[in-house]
């Protein structure tokens, strides 16, 4: 990132007190701790908050004390605050991650919109002081703000000479359900509505309830997280929850503070999808928190039914907006009916405004080409990500590793092998096997292997979607066995002996090798059927050999036709 020093550059005015701002200060680290302590303070701030019109729960001091409260360890908070004869007439609630040139709005990506507080519109006056001071006291820092909402002041951005040659303005499309709008409440009696929702009520008992209670949201929070890293593991190769423990905290800390409005829906009692959303001021409602639905339910779209009766219930206790937060994915467009603009701001260097524009300038172009060509270059990015993920696993897995791949790969050509595990084989005690555990999949460790935890979870979720079980073992919070079994005791065309099932996809952690036969003889104990196990793999093979078990002689799957054949 480019590094600047404002503090060298003497055209940077400061002029507070000249625009009736009073005095404006910038307090960093302990100093903020120690300004939150006020009783006073914190009444002039909500008194600040709610005269601002364009404040959002976001900037409000019950919001930013908390998740200043949650990272106070990992994050440093920055308050720049006005006060002119004894009142707040600005304030700006920003963060520095530690060893960062960037400082951002408080609330970081748990926050969707970051934004200053002003007693009334004062044509960006007090941003533009606020700014000043917080360079001289961060030189060589940029602030980035994402995302701005309307009506936040920014004419200052382009007709200031002092700050247009600093910033970069961007606009972005938010999306937003006008629960007041006529159209709004047709859309969710629509025919295709109605069919998803019937659809879902077919399984069962289907049942969406909003939790008010903290010992009823502590009690499935974990679940919902689980959820939601698994769904993005497979997408983005990123794990939110289990990266950051701290999100957790901060939900259950929000949540103490009457900020989130959180809705279940369950089918026969299992929770196939949630929202987790911000109460706003104004009756407006946002939905950044997370969303959630239960991959075994993916193909009846659990996600949409939830949003769309999330939606009906706001309408109905007499919510004036749902906004769905930026971000450009196809799901909220199908379930909104009108959009504006917020705004992404950067401000730092003369020099940075230019690299920006050259950047820009560059990839534009690229960008256009890309999509003449009918590549999305988001889905391009993703796809270059993913083969450098299995460049690096094949790195760590070292010579032998990719010896044993190879072999695997030449021998998949061959006729696939059959072993028999049997029914009623015992269990040793110390070997815990889960069904469909997101918790267990997500134990995922690729280090030492080829498989990359996002090929696993990716395909993890697709076997899920697809209606097939999984059968896991974790120990010591690493996933080491994992094997899959179909849905209806077929899989992909294989005929099996009458009532025996077969378990495919068998992966095995090499700290769990020595104890595949316990996992496998708690499988076939759990599907109380005669249980198979195919290979198609030499290593795999082998180590099914080395737990004791033997081919089922006489027996082959031939690919060609997808038999099992006596």
């Amino acid at each position: 990132m480019h590094e600047i020093e404002i503090a060298s550059k003497p055209e940077l005015q400061i002029t507070d007190g000249q625009q009736g701002l009073g005095d404006v200060q910038v307090l960093v680290g302990e100093e903020v701790f120690r300004q939150l302590a006020e009783v006073d303070f914190l009444a002039a701030w909500e008194r600040l908050y709610g005269a601002c019109p364009w404040g959002t729960v976001f900037q409000g001091p019950a919001f930013v004390s908390t998740w200043y409260g949650v990272y106070c360890q990992k994050r440093l908070p920055i308050l720049v605050k006005a006060e002119q004869e004894g009142q707040l007439t600005g304030l700006l609630a920003l963060y520095k991650e530690a060893g960062s040139s960037t400082i951002t709005g408080a609330g970081a990506n748990e926050a969707a919109y970051h934004t200053w507080l002003t007693t009334a519109p004062d044509g960006g006056t007090f941003i533009r002081a606020a700014l000043a001071k917080l360079m001289l006291r961060f030189p060589r820092h940029e602030v980035l703000f994402k995302h701005i909402p309307p009506p936040t002041p920014l004419q200052w951005v382009e007709e200031d000479p002092q700050w247009k040659p600093r910033c970069v303005l961007q606009a972005c499309s938010r999306p937003l359900m006008d629960l007041k709008s006529p159209d709004m409440r047709s859309h969710f009696q629509k025919k295709s509505s109605r069919a998803r929702i019937n659809k879902l009520k077919k399984l069962g008992d289907m049942r969406f309830e909003r939790i008010t209670d903290k010992e009823a949201f502590a009690a499935v929070l974990d679940e919902l997280n689980d959820q939601f890293d698994f769904r993005k593991g497979g997408m983005l190769n990123i794990t939110p929850f289990r990266s950051e423990p701290l999100r957790k905290e901060l939900q259950l800390a929000l949540f103490d503070q009457g900020l989130l409005y959180v809705t279940v829906l369950r089918v026969n009692g299992e929770v196939v999808a949630s929202n987790i959303d911000t109460i706003g001021r104004n009756d407006w409602v946002f939905g950044v928190g997370i969303n959630t639905h239960a991959p075994a339910y993916g193909k009846y779209s659990p996600g949409i039914v939830s949003f769309l009766l999330l939606g009906q219930q706001l309408s109905e206790e007499g919510v004036a907006v749902y906004d769905l937060t930026t971000g450009g994915h196809a799901y909220k467009e199908r379930l909104v009916n009108t959009h504006d603009q917020v705004y992404e701001l950067r401000v730092g260097s003369r020099p940075a405004r230019l690299a920006s524009g050259v950047k820009d300038a560059v990839l534009e172009p690229v960008k256009r080409r890309l999509q003449q060509q009918g590549i999305v270059p988001h889905e391009l990015k993703l796809k270059l990500n993913k083969k450098r993920e299995r460049l690096r696993a094949a790195k760590s897995a070292g010579l032998g590793g990719l010896l044993e791949a190879l072999v695997d790969k030449l021998s998949a050509r061959a006729a696939l092998q059959v072993y028999y595990i049997g029914q009623t084989a015992a269990v040793l005690p110390d070997v815990e096997v889960k069904q469909n555990s997101l918790s267990d999949m997500l134990c995922f460790d690729q280090q030492g292997g080829l498989l990359t935890r996002w090929d696993f979870l990716e395909e993890a979720e697709e076997r899920l979607q697809a209606g097939e079980r999984a059968f896991t073992w974790v120990e010591a919070g690493e996933l080491l066995c994992c094997g899959w079994l179909p849905a209806t005791g077929r899989q992909a065309g294989l005929s099996l002996p009458a009532g025996a099932v077969l378990l495919e996809g068998l992966y095995c952690h090499r700290r769990g090798r020595h104890r595949l036969r316990a996992f496998l003889e708690a499988v076939a104990r759990q599907v109380a059927a005669p249980l198979y196990v195919v290979s198609s793999k030499k290593s795999l093979s082998r180590r099914l050999h080395e737990a004791g078990f033997a081919q089922v002689a006489g027996f082959e799957i031939r690919k060609q036709e997808n038999v099992l054949h006596p």
